[in-house]
């Protein structure tokens, strides 16, 4: 009988939980203990053979699991974890029903034609009142704010219509509200347009210059779908009508062993963002300048004649803003941030769900924007970028109650033309971070394990057979978003031998084929977040010695890292589990780490949870906490006291004592 890794290793944390397990002894490493899991791998003439051996012992009964198969593999060894083992399945959102919003506000009863006009719908209206007791609508211009980027300009009201209006040209975004005869408002719809600009200073130019002097011989868009929060695993479980039209219909190709670089969304967007990691990033700057003087990506590609769009649905919380300066001025040609702004500032809109906005799904709003950008510039190559948060970063099982919304923009997408002539990136920033999902075992995976899904059009694969060969072989790689970075500048001048880019500090173009013995040193994967190389797991008895050992000197690093002027110092409420997970140490070329402990833990005051990596070192046992201390549960009312958001995961305000 085949059992799965991980249901071994539940079976096993339940079993700890009872007193009849003998405590394991840290300094006896020879012969076999019967309180672990093992999972042990033996090279044989150059193959790898698995072999997996469970025992489980009590008064009562003694069962032994085995599991044995051959298979040449890479240096890189993950976990093979069920994304559909029954208990995380009950807490991963299955019951959810797609999320419609039409209805629970006051109703749309305009739209817009042609770009350029406002038409009431007269049907509609009398759907809801006689068309007597209908007065007028009027609109008003949402405007950026050229001196502040977190504030937006509104024009005057318009004159009222009953009928349609023109629109002025350039208008980009737009409220639209209309009354009754008594003066009650009767609607409230916001509306974004994708106006053609004057194109920017020499982008024609340099539009040219690149396909000349780099000799680039294919240009394609760059469409970036982002979710927040979301696991690869979840998006597998929640997403189940777009992972397929991903997978089969558009033959996109899944990055299965993708790998985060860090806890939380900045360190993973620096790398796909700005192909650097955060402490490279920190040598030049820092939260208290603005974000504009990153190197981001878009920037690239607009200086190489593309139009630019970022949209993002969370203004105050978003990558480049929460505990940062944010922007002084906008980076791509084309931002939502105006229109979001403004839709945040109007609470009415949000009274039925945090997740519509007024009648419109607030995810659709800014894919709707993304497809209106295609739309404008059918003749000139495009990127754009959407980072979508509120629906996942603190439910990601949520995740299927957008699976349809997401599935309709794909599709629309393929049925108008645009995957023809673009690349899509759907990615997610990191695992989930917190909820029943990450305090699973199950969590100590999703937790590490985001996903990035390439989308190519069909004849370009087919001109270019290496690169589909090289793309299908690294689906089963260990990559990273600096392997995604490296392969948008190599789209970028395609093909060419003279890219006037510098050389990357890190990162394979996806075009080229990812080594087969490729480790997480080699990726620049933080060992806090390196799934490779799980020899041996077994759980340990948290009332043991070494269990009290390993959560006392957890509390001392979380409480080295408290701001102790403003923050309790933190103690011990329980130690909730701990895994002794061995390593292989042929994939971690070098290090002398081969054994680590996650450790996970309650405290007081405020009953936080968290999870550390302990490192156990040489033959004398030493520990070391790792660099990366993750918190499991929110912390909103307990840090805000504090100011950065790294000051928040370990805080519990001193006030609230």
């Amino acid at each position: 009988m085949i059992v799965s890794l991980i249901t071994m290793i539940h079976q096993l944390c339940d079993l700890f939980s009872s007193n009849t397990v003998k405590e394991p002894d840290p300094t006896r490493r020879k012969g076999r203990d019967r309180s672990r899991l093992n999972y042990d791998i033996n090279n044989t003439n150059g193959r790898l053979h698995f072999f997996h051996r469970a025992y489980f012992r009590d008064q009562r009964a003694s069962v032994e699991h085995t599991f044995s198969t051959d298979q040449i593999l890479p240096a890189c060894q993950m976990p093979e974890v069920d994304p559909y083992v029954p208990s995380v399945l009950k807490i991963s959102g299955q019951h959810l029903r797609t999320l419609m919003c039409e209805g629970s506000y006051l109703p749309d009863l305009t739209y817009i034609s042609g770009g350029m006009q406002i038409n009431v719908n007269k049907s509609k209206v009398e759907e809801y009142m006689k068309y007597s007791d209908f007065e007028k609508c009027r609109y008003l211009n949402i405007l950026r704010n050229e001196t502040d980027y977190n504030s937006v300009i509104y024009s005057d009201w318009s004159e009222g219509f009953k009928d349609m209006i023109a629109l002025p040209q350039g208008v980009e975004f737009l409220l639209v509200r209309c009354k009754n005869t008594k003066s009650e408002i009767v609607s409230n719809t916001y509306f974004s347009l994708i106006p053609r600009k004057d194109p920017s200073l020499g982008s024609s130019r340099n539009f040219k210059k690149r396909r000349v002097k780099s000799s680039s011989i294919e240009t394609l868009n760059v469409i970036m779908i982002g979710m927040d929060t979301l696991p690869r695993h979840q998006l597998l479980r929640g997403c189940k009508k777009t992972y397929s039209y991903l997978a089969n219909s558009l033959k996109s190709f899944d990055l299965t062993m993708h790998s985060q670089l860090g806890e939380n969304t900045f360190p993973n967007f620096l790398p796909l963002f700005t192909g650097q990691s955060q402490d490279e990033v920190r040598k030049s700057w820092s939260n208290n300048s603005h974000t504009d003087r990153l190197d981001l990506i878009w920037q690239i590609f607009q200086q190489s004649g593309y139009e630019t769009l970022f949209t993002e649905d969370m203004p105050d919380f978003s990558v480049f803003h929460y505990f940062k300066k944010g922007f002084m001025s906008f980076s791509t040609r084309y931002n939502s941030r105006p229109l979001t702004l403004a839709m945040y500032k109007d609470l009415d809109i949000w009274k039925h769900n945090d997740n519509c906005a007024g009648n419109q799904v607030e995810l659709n709003v800014h894919l709707d924007y993304v497809l209106r950008f295609l739309d404008t510039f059918p003749d000139k190559p495009v990127i754009a970028v959407a980072m979508l948060t509120k629906p996942t970063h603190d439910f990601p099982m949520n995740a299927k109650m957008f699976d349809e919304h997401l599935f309709n923009f794909y599709q629309s997408l393929n049925q108008k033309g645009h995957l023809n002539r673009s690349l899509i990136v759907s990615f997610s920033d990191h695992g989930v971070r917190w909820g029943d999902l990450r305090e699973s075992v199950n969590g100590i995976f999703e937790s590490r394990s985001p996903y990035t899904i390439l989308t190519f059009p069909d004849w370009f694969l087919k001109k270019y057979p290496d690169v589909a060969a090289n793309l299908r072989a690294n689906t089963k790689r260990l990559t990273t978003h600096f392997d995604t970075h490296a392969t948008l500048l190599d789209l970028l001048y395609f093909k060419s031998n003279l890219k006037p880019l510098p050389l990357l500090r890190h990162g394979v173009s996806l075009f080229e084929e990812i080594p087969a013995n490729r480790t997480c040193r080699d990726a620049f994967i933080p060992k806090e977040f390196c799934l490779c190389g799980y020899k041996l797991l077994a759980a340990i008895k948290i009332k043991s010695n070494l269990s009290k050992r390993l959560a006392r000197i957890v509390i001392e690093a979380i409480n080295s890292q408290t701001n102790k002027t403003q923050c309790a110092a933190l103690k011990l409420y329980q130690v909730i589990r701990i895994l002794e997970i061995a390593l292989n140490e042929k994939s971690i070329k070098g290090e002398r780490d081969t054994t680590v402990y996650k450790v996970k833990l309650e405290t007081v005051p405020g009953h936080a949870l968290f999870e550390a990596n302990v490192y156990a070192t040489g033959n004398s046992f030493q520990l070391k906490v790792g660099n990366s201390i993750g918190r499991l549960n929110p912390y909103k009312g307990q840090s805000d006291c504090v100011g950065t958001a790294d000051d928040r995961l370990f805080c519990y305000c001193n006030n609230l004592l």
